[in-house]
């Protein structure tokens, strides 16, 4: 991923994100068991649903449920690190709560992306939301300006240390925001990330 970070070419980065897909069917086969069990979809479909079905939700609800932040977590600790305390914490949220938390939280992205500072402290009121899983959630509905926080692309684009806080994340945006607009207009945060990651992975694919 490193390597793709330092690349300007967008033959690159386009080689690399069109191999997203095999890459999401690497990690279902990856899976440890912690990771099987947490739900009994296939990784691909869940993403799918994070990609397609959950955004057309949020866009005419404005508004994401108790049962919708329980599954983009799983999605969350089965793409990347399993962190195992991190659904408790998500399901000691009450549902109304959920819904009103994010839909102050999403009404202000969508309203102006300079929101997203206010929107993640905001979204950290609930329990077993950090900088990472804020902007996971606003991420789905606006993925174009808000990346989410991997850990693969932290550490190609900004290195180490890896920490989960607001300043961080900043500097991480910033950085997914120089990239894109060096790649072009085709580009945004989003696929930037996305292809980080599928780097990492393939890179670990050539390891195993």
């Amino acid at each position: 991923a490193i390597k793709l970070w330092k690349s300007c070419h967008t033959s690159d980065w386009e080689e690399v994100l069109n191999s997203y897909d095999d890459c999401c069917d690497f990690v279902q086969t990856n899976f440890k068991n912690s990771q099987l069990k947490l739900s009994k979809n296939l990784f691909v479909d869940e993403d799918k649903w994070k990609e397609e079905s959950l955004p057309k939700f949020i866009k005419t609800k404005k508004v994401i449920t108790l049962p919708q932040l329980e599954r983009l977590m799983i999605w969350k600790l089965r793409r990347g690190q399993f962190r195992p305390t991190l659904m408790g914490l998500i399901r000691k949220n009450l549902p109304k709560n959920v819904e009103e938390v994010t839909n102050k939280a999403i009404s202000l992205v969508v309203e102006s992306p300079k929101n997203i500072g206010e929107a993640f402290k905001i979204l950290e009121g609930l329990h077993g939301v950090g900088p990472a899983t804020a902007s996971l959630v606003l991420s789905v509905i606006l993925p174009d300006k808000v990346p989410f926080m991997s850990d693969e692309a932290m550490d190609a684009s900004i290195g180490l240390p890896r920490s989960y806080t607001a300043s961080r994340y900043e500097l991480f945006r910033k950085a997914l925001s120089a990239k894109a607009k060096e790649l072009g207009n085709d580009w945004n945060v989003g696929l930037v990330e996305k292809a980080l990651f599928t780097a990492a992975v393939l890179r670990r694919q050539e390891l195993s």
